[in-house]
């Protein structure tokens, strides 16, 4: 209620000596104290009542209006049953434009707590009423397919919120008519993916708007997992919400987890018809692919049309089984007709407009958007590793299988390198690296056992440094002056230790196509 409705109550007797200009301000409750700095029991937003047995000089006015007002309350009633209300009051609440109400000494404080009371309790069980009915109407708008970003705006503008909807990569979902910048979007989903608990409090950069508060909660749909849910973020610290704030913002979030899991349902159900993609393009029935393709909703793809492809898959297999074609669809939802399939081995079909020179441009963006957004996702990577290769942009279905073979070659690539994240274009592979990832990884493995393993064992047993000899005298094309310089040792020690290098691996480093193969060997342990 208002301090106005407050004063309406004849009963009641109330009367302003100072701040009738605020009248319209909000009573969130009535606090009665006879302390001279209440303040550590206020919480905002109180009707503070007092009988003034605090006052033993003039000056404890000016003590008393200041510890209310840095408390957050909006007003004092000031009983006058044990006389008038004094005049330093009266200027202390002036001085400060905090109103002062005085309560005659007929009027009971209880009675104006219990009038506040009332009067919050019945606008409270109204704003209810009307809340479920808005909710409500707001689920059932969503569940039949109404546009989500639009009904959240509205939503959150009706409630007086200022709040926003990402997902994990800090892409836009929904929003009011203040967007958040896409540093401070990157900044938050980053963020989230190390907090262990939610509602969680935190601060916007500084350098990007005042490092103002925020909270953030999770808006995940069943058997969701983080790398692939929402986030709904709220102007203030959720410490400091009222019980309606807080009641508004589990609405929010129900919605976006409701209209999280129809796009869930509908990427699934996408996945699931191109479940025979791979084995299509395996077997060049492109006629096929074309017809699959055209099932999902995107155009018929003309024989004309670029396409890029995207194959990715998260180390070791996580426990949410189709978690990499979750991820993946995250990462390319921002390209219109693009399509995911697979489940750990996810592979994605993205449309690329325009010319060849064209189609070749938009598929290095591709690269460098994937690197960006995968960058943002590395926080929430602890357990799992993502590898992602894509291919260059292929002109007609009938390059399709090309372009797949490419991005799966790119992938292994990706999966030898290491780090959380690693993302290869097939137009950036060396050749003896698309011949590496082209080999199984358990010839891999035994070629390099074969090769480097003695060397590793000796290296292990007698403390030397071997292979680290070996990797620096290749790199300098068996210069012996070069290379030790470089490890400055002598070139005798050099010599002594390419030496035994020779022995255990039983190759000859004077010959080219042995080098060779402790160069390859060495890119395998890479």
């Amino acid at each position: 209620m208002q301090i106005s409705d407050l004063l309406a109550v004849k009963r009641l007797h109330l009367r302003f000596l100072t701040g009738a200009e605020h009248a319209h301000r909000d009573i969130r409750w009535a606090y009665t104290t006879d302390l001279l700095e209440p303040a550590r029991y206020l919480r905002g937003g109180e009707f503070v009542l007092t009988g003034m047995m605090w006052r033993t000089r003039p000056e404890d006015s000016e003590t008393f209006v200041t510890s209310i007002l840095s408390a957050g309350a909006v007003a004092v009633g000031a009983g006058t049953a044990l006389g008038e209300v004094p005049d330093d009051l009266i200027a202390a609440c002036r001085a400060h434009d905090v109103p002062l109400v005085e309560i005659p000494a007929e009027t009971s404080f209880g009675a104006v707590t219990e009038e506040v009371l009332r009067s919050l309790t019945q606008r409270r069980f109204t704003t209810i009423a009307e809340t479920r009915d808005r909710h409500r109407r707001l689920m059932a708008d969503v569940a039949s397919g109404a546009d989500f970003p639009r009904a959240f705006a509205s939503a959150a503008t009706q409630s007086g919120l200022r709040a926003w909807v990402l997902s994990s990569t800090g892409r836009a979902i929904a929003s009011v008519d203040d967007p958040l910048t896409a540093g401070e979007r990157e900044y938050l989903a980053a963020k989230a993916l190390t907090w262990s608990s939610f509602p969680h409090g935190t601060r916007l950069p500084a350098e990007n708007d005042g490092g103002r508060a925020v909270t953030v909660l999770p808006v995940r749909a069943k058997e969701s997992h983080p790398l692939s849910g929402w986030l709904l973020v709220v102007t203030g610290d959720h410490t400091g919400w009222s019980e309606e704030v807080h009641e508004t913002v589990a609405e929010l979030v129900s919605i976006g987890v409701l209209a999280r899991s129809r796009e869930e349902e509908r990427a699934l159900t996408t996945a699931r018809h191109l479940e025979g993609l791979p084995r299509l393009l395996a077997a060049q029935r492109f006629d096929e692919v074309a017809a699959l393709l055209s099932g999902t909703g995107d155009r018929p793809a003309p024989d004309d049309r670029s396409h890029v492809v995207v194959s990715a898959m998260m180390l070791p297999e996580p426990r949410v089984p189709d978690l990499a074609r979750r991820v993946v669809t995250e990462l390319v939802a921002d390209h219109p007709g693009a399509v995911v399939t697979g489940d750990n081995d996810a592979l994605a079909v993205i449309p690329v407009e325009g010319t060849d020179e064209q189609a070749r441009a938009r598929g290095e963006a591709l690269r460098t958007e994937l690197v960006h957004r995968t960058r943002v996702l590395e926080p929430g990577l602890l357990d799992y590793r993502l590898a992602i290769g894509l291919s260059s942009a292929a002109r007609g279905i009938g390059e399709l299988r090309g372009a797949a073979v490419e991005a799966r070659h790119a992938r292994r690539l990706a999966e030898l390198r290491g780090g959380r994240s690693r993302v290869i274009a097939g137009a950036e592979i060396d050749s003896h690296e698309l011949l590496l990832a082209s080999v199984p990884e358990e010839v891999q493995t035994s070629y390099r056992e074969r090769l480097l393993g003695p060397l590793i064992t000796y290296d292990r047993d007698h403390r030397s440094e071997l292979v680290e000899t070996l990797e620096r005298f290749l790199d300098h094309s068996g210069s012996w002056q070069r290379c030790a310089a470089a490890m400055h040792v002598h070139v005798n020690t050099l010599r002594y230790r390419i030496g035994r290098v020779e022995e255990l691996t039983g190759r000859d480093l004077s010959n080219l196509e042995h080098r060779v193969d402790l160069f390859l060997a060495l890119k395998l342990r890479d």
